[in-house]
């Protein structure tokens, strides 16, 4: 007899996802913010970036509109600001009303936050319609990050000792999050090359 069950909906196993906060600017030029739980970075390099949308959300007609978005990466300790951002009416500066501080991007025209430690400017490459929701994906164009968040590749130690002073903060379906502060190296076969 099998251990395994069949399941009737996502919202029925653990699904963790990163959870980030995408930066537009609205019609009227304000910056919009709403937080994301299914996003991944795309390519063998992570040249791309991808996040699950509703075309009924002021991130999507952004995005699609003007062509450019940031994401921004949150720490564990604004959780709080992070919640907040996802109740917002369009015309109104979202960041400041969520209590966060926008600060200008290198390169695209929607703000990063100062309060998350990484920031991702992109350009709209595609945005992918189904049924259900919108796959919109932008190249990367500026990567920018706190200080103590830089590391150097191939360096395992420094990322564990990284991660568990700057823990990641997660999305956890339906309705939960975590932090993520542990880091193990993934065990690749021994002729693999990345």
């Amino acid at each position: 007899m099998s251990d395994k069950i069949q399941l009737d909906s996502y919202a029925q196993y653990l699904n963790l996802q990163p959870l980030i906060l995408v930066t537009t600017l609205g019609h009227s030029g304000l910056p919009n913010v709403a937080p994301k739980t299914q996003s991944m970075h795309v390519g063998r390099h992570g040249e791309y970036f991808a996040f699950v949308c509703t075309p009924l959300h002021h991130t999507y007609q952004n995005a699609k509109a003007y062509g450019e978005f940031v994401v921004n990466y949150p720490s564990p300790e604004l959780i709080d600001k992070v919640s907040a951002t996802s109740e917002f009416a369009e015309n109104e500066d979202e960041v400041k009303l969520a209590g966060l501080t926008s600060v200008p991007s290198l390169v695209v025209k929607p703000p990063r936050i100062k309060e998350c430690v990484l920031h991702l400017e992109c350009r709209l490459v595609e945005v992918k319609d189904m049924d259900v929701a919108s796959i919109i994906m932008g190249k990367i164009v500026s990567r920018s990050a706190n200080r103590e968040m830089f590391f150097k590749q191939g360096k395992a130690r420094e990322i564990m000792k990284l991660l568990s002073k700057h823990p990641l903060l997660a999305y956890i379906h339906p309705g939960f999050y975590a932090t993520i502060g542990i880091a193990k190296k993934f065990p690749f076969p021994k002729n693999y090359k990345p």
